[in-house]
């Protein structure tokens, strides 16, 4: 009871300070600066209705226009479609995702859920029963409940779902009025639910009785219009509605109203504070209950207006507010990792854009040369004062006895006056009022650098001033100087950098410029120097420089500063930022204005580092003060997943995210990979890495390029990997799909296999069927050489028998040709003889005359039937052998002295030409003796030529004799020409007569020829 009372006595406190502090809420802002992430990244609508978080790391977005999944860059857009696996409705005002699946809840389809594995919609109208309760299907909210359990609210009903067994149940709200829909559910205690209303109020759900009923003690909340929950403890609730924020008690079942304001969203933003979204307006309110407004700014420090529905928290620290008509703000704690300050002073002509050149710390006092004049700063207090010169002032420096000495252009050499708090100028003998440096190099003496009349040796006690010489010369613009632990004077200027000590100098002239801005030493000792293009790194003991320009992490080598941290790490400021040179990796890293810089541009010499190892650096519009250690680093590094795969420039459409290996012919050989890593702290600083293993060698250098490209790749199986960092270069695991190429059907392995064994079998099929070929001819053989032995046995036997019977007819023939060829010579020898008793008989000349040449040609006649008799005779016979003697046999025949003149070629002629050539020789013999010759004639000769010309044979017949009277007479009436003329017919030949000196006769016919 005491406890109850003290708890009573507490509300009561809380509720007077409440109402006295109504009209104070808005007295303090907190401004926050988020990434705004509207239309530009492809959010398909600015209402940003439901948010929430894969397994993966995407964020989704319900708008009234579509689902969105973002990646940190851009937004891939869900819009609705009537076709089967779409989303069915594309307004969405709820979302949760669980066991890769998201469920919607829906302005027309009640509740859905997209199977991310599988890529697809899918639509549970048909077990809501809407024909029973046709309002079910106006989706508004989800509740991720215990266990399986899904509670869905819509217009006048609420229900359970459950995921693991999809069974859905309807639950109606008593006395709910037309078109009122559920706007919230919170879990009050284990299966029991607060179900605020748009115009009922809140009811109580109980889970184990199905049940759904009105609180009593929250009556007052009746009519009201129900906006959010939101848990402080198990027994406080706190309850937002149109105009008001009440806090429910459950335990004491009291309802208190807290302020009169609207409150459409509670959330909890840090273990102490709660974010409230009002109408166009935000709050944190404290534990201690003080409120305290918020104000949300863009990167560009432009005010963001807008009604906060829900707040979502990545793995890596990040906040996500979606609004109503404003899209998804991002905030994370250390979005910003430096903090900018700018020079506030009462006597300044301009309130931002002071330019700082110098720094020199003194106690708790930081001096500054701008622009403008002398600033001290109080880091205490943070007060700043500016001694107003109106001079660009740009030298800084504290000497071994506290002294402060300064100087710029045009305003000479100044001290300052701790006593009388102002800098007293100093009396210099010579004209250049022009102070670019001031380096202490002992208790008494400083040296004063001007910028066009070189180096003097001040003393400090009388002033007195001495030209000093560096490297044997006056050396102008010398902007910067630097003494090293050995105490050495080391001094940039436009013409390199020079390094003093005692009596010696060094000139460094292969730096990587000559103009020098910064000097600074490491702990390792080594000298850094800043130039115009390029850092350089000086080995003192071996004299070797290592330079660094542009690269990654370092985008501008314009090196306006330089400073060593306690760990070596080396820090510069450049035209595009500050970066940092780790050490040990030697890698760069950079820093922007979106990580909090004054700006991207610094100036020259505007670096410090004070005696307990804090920097400064300075610029265009104002300066950064931090400590190395304390820079946030984001060791969170998020999912990299292998996005879209796309086919010569054409996306696949496949479930690229949930798809681990993909397939293509031979000829889908180019192929494009897009990538994100879901690190969603400056994303743009995101960076990547791949290999496609089995074509890359080593793993491609590192790039801010979210796509790659691979061209004309053969056939084969590749490994696609590819690992993201986040925006300090920390890496991730890598994501990996396998691309196989299908080698085209002719030089696939299968069909080189099948091949192989097809030309096997083919071989040896082959040779079988030869050999079965072969056996089967060698039966065959065998049978017909058995046949075909039998047959020629009998063969042989009938050949021997018709050989006996040949050998004896032709042994008859021989016999009867001897008788016949017998009887034909006596035959001519007998009509020889008639012929010759025939011719005694009559006395007519002219009759005995014929007689005589029927007796010579059957004389021929005889002459050639021996020598076919003779049997040596065989198909053909020499031909000079033939004519010779037939000549001499016919001259001798005749009875006259004929010489004989006889050219004949040892042709073999043939046997059955011999009748015809015997018969011509005879009548031109004959026909010599008795018409060329005449009785007083001394010298009767007779020519016979034969000879072999090509493809004809030439027989060539002369006489002396008178020759031919009338030639053409003689060719046509004399009758034993007629008959050489039909003879050489015969022979297939022709004749010529010619008279040379006697008569003359050639005849030609073909060898060929037969008769």
């Amino acid at each position: 009871m005491r406890q109850f009372q003290i708890t009573l006595s507490l509300t009561f406190v809380l509720i007077a300070f409440s109402l006295s502090s109504v009209a104070s809420i808005a007295r303090h802002t907190d401004s926050i600066t988020v990434t705004h992430i509207a239309q530009e990244e492809g959010l398909s609508q600015l209402g940003a209705l439901a948010m929430d978080f894969d397994d993966k790391g995407y964020l989704w977005i319900g708008t009234e226009n579509g689902l969105n999944r973002f990646n940190g860059y851009q937004m891939k857009v869900y819009k609705a479609s009537d076709a089967g696996g779409n989303l069915p409705d594309d307004h969405i005002r709820s979302m949760y995702y669980a066991n890769d699946t998201l469920w919607l809840a829906t302005n027309t389809h009640s509740i859905c859920a997209y199977l991310m594995a599988e890529d697809r919609f899918v639509d549970f109208q048909s077990q809501l029963n809407i024909e029973q309760y046709p309002f079910v299907k106006f989706g508004y909210t989800l509740y991720p409940a215990s266990g399986s359990l899904l509670i869905a609210g819509t217009i006048g009903h609420c229900v359970l779902i459950d995921r693991n067994k999809l069974t859905f149940e309807v639950l109606s709200i008593p006395d709910a009025t037309d078109n009122d829909y559920v706007t919230s559910i919170m879990e009050l205690s284990p299966r029991r639910y607060l179900v605020g209303t748009y115009a009922s109020g809140v009811y109580l759900l109980d889970v184990v009785n199905r049940s759904i009923r009105p609180i009593s003690e929250l009556a007052p909340l009746k009519s009201k219009s129900i906006n959010t929950f939101f848990k402080l403890s198990p027994e406080r609730i706190l309850i937002g509605i149109e105009g008001g924020l009440y806090e429910y008690h459950e335990k004491h079942r009291a309802l208190r109203k807290i302020r009169d304001i609207t409150i459409k969203s509670l959330h909890r933003w840090d273990d102490h504070t709660l974010l409230a979204g009002g109408f166009n307006e935000a709050y944190f309110i404290q534990n201690d209950t003080s409120w305290q407004k918020v104000i949300f700014l863009d990167q560009a420090e432009r005010e963001l207006q807008a009604d906060i529905l829900h707040v979502k928290r990545d793995q890596l620290g990040g906040i996500w507010i979606g609004t109503a008509g404003r899209g998804v703000f991002y905030y994370h704690p250390h979005q910003h990792k430096f903090v900018p300050s700018r020079i506030t002073a009462s006597n300044s002509p301009k309130k931002d854009f002071i330019s700082i050149f110098h720094f020199i710390r003194d106690g708790d006092n930081l001096w500054m040369a701008t622009d403008l004049g002398f600033v001290r700063h109080d880091l205490h207090r943070g007060e700043y004062k500016l001694y107003r010169t109106d001079f660009l002032e740009y030298a800084l420096t504290k000497d071994a006895n506290q002294t402060i000495w300064a100087g710029g252009f045009g305003q000479g050499l100044v001290r300052y006056n701790r006593q009388k708090d102002r800098f007293d100028p100093v009396p210099l003998p010579f004209a250049d009022k022009d102070i670019i440096q001031i380096t202490p190099v002992s208790p008494d003496t400083v040296w004063v650098h001007t910028w066009s009349s070189g180096i003097y040796a001040l003393n400090v006690r009388n002033y007195g001033v001495n030209p000093r010489q560096i490297h044997g010369q006056q050396l102008v613009r010398s902007r910067t100087s630097f003494i090293d632990a050995s105490g050495a004077i080391w001094i940039g200027s436009d013409e390199g950098l020079y390094r003093i000590k005692g009596d010696q100098s060094v000139h460094y002239d292969s730096l990587s410029n000559s103009r020098v801005f910064a000097i600074t030493e490491d702990p390792e000792n080594n000298i850094w120097v800043g130039t115009a293009k390029g850092l350089n790194c000086i080995n003192p003991k071996t004299g070797q420089i290592t330079k660094y320009i542009q690269q990654p992490g370092l985008p501008n080598d314009f090196i306006y500063s330089v400073e060593s941290d306690q760990k070596g790490n080396i820090w510069v400021s450049t035209n595009y930022g500050v970066s940092v040179l780790d050490h040990r990796h030697r890698t760069f890293k950079n820093y922007t204005e979106n990580d909090g810089l004054q700006n991207n541009e610094f100036n020259g010499k505007a670096g410090y580092k004070d005696s307990i190892g804090y920097l400064y650096f300075g610029g265009m519009n104002g300066f950064n003060s931090f400590h190395p250690d304390s820079v946030y680093v984001n060791r969170k590094v998020g999912k990299t997943l292998i996005e879209n795969v796309y086919l010569f420039g054409r996306p696949i459409y496949k479930n690229i995210p949930y798809t681990d290996t993909l397939t293509f012919s031979h000829n889908q050989n180019v192929i494009t990979f897009d990538f994100a890593s879901l690190n969603y702290l400056w994303a743009k600083k995101n960076r990547y890495q791949f290999i496609l293993e089995g074509f890359d060698k080593t793993w491609r250098p590192i790039t801010a390029d979210r796509s790659t490209t691979y061209t004309n790749l053969d056939p084969g199986t590749y490994t696609f990997k590819v690992k993201g960092s986040n925006n300090e270069l920390l890496w991730g695991e890598s994501d990996t799909m396998t691309i196989i190429i299908r080698s085209p059907w002719y030089a696939s392995i299968w069909f080189r296999l099948a091949a192989g064994i097809l030309l096997v079998l083919a071989v040896v099929g082959t040779f079988a069927y030869k050999s079965y070929k072969q056996k089967k001819m060698n039966l065959k053989l065998f049978a017909m050489v058995n046949t075909r032995t039998e047959e020629l046995h009998q063969a042989n036997q009938a050949l021997n028998l018709s050989l006996e019977t040949t050998q004896k007819q032709k042994e008859n023939i021989s016999f009867l040709m001897q008788e016949l060829n017998h009887r034909v010579k006596n035959n001519l020898q007998l009509i020889t003889s008639l012929i010759d008793i025939q011719s005694f008989e009559i006395e007519d000349m002219a009759i005995q005359e014929k007689l005589r040449i029927l007796q010579s040609r059957v004389f021929t006649v005889s002459k050639i039937h021996d020598i076919f008799n003779n049997k040596n005779t065989e198909d053909s016979i020499r031909s000079d052998r033939f004519i010779t003697n037939l000549a001499n046999d016919l001259i001798v025949f005749s009875g006259l002295a004929i010489d004989l003149d006889i050219k004949v070629d040892p042709i073999y002629f043939p046997v059955n030409k011999l009748t015809h050539l015997g018969l011509i020789m005879n009548e031109l013999i004959t026909n010599s003796i008795k018409h060329a010759f005449v009785d007083q004639q001394e010298t009767k000769r007779i020519g016979i030529l034969f000879a072999d010309e090509s493809n004809q044979w030439k027989f060539v017949y002369r006489d002396n004799g008178s020759g031919f009277k009338n030639i053409e007479t003689t060719i046509d009436g004399k009758k034993g020409v007629n008959l050489v003329k039909n003879l050489a017919r015969e022979l297939k030949g022709t004749i010529t007569l010619t008279n040379d000196s006697g008569a003359v006769f050639t005849c030609c016919f073909p060898k060929t020829n037969t008769i």
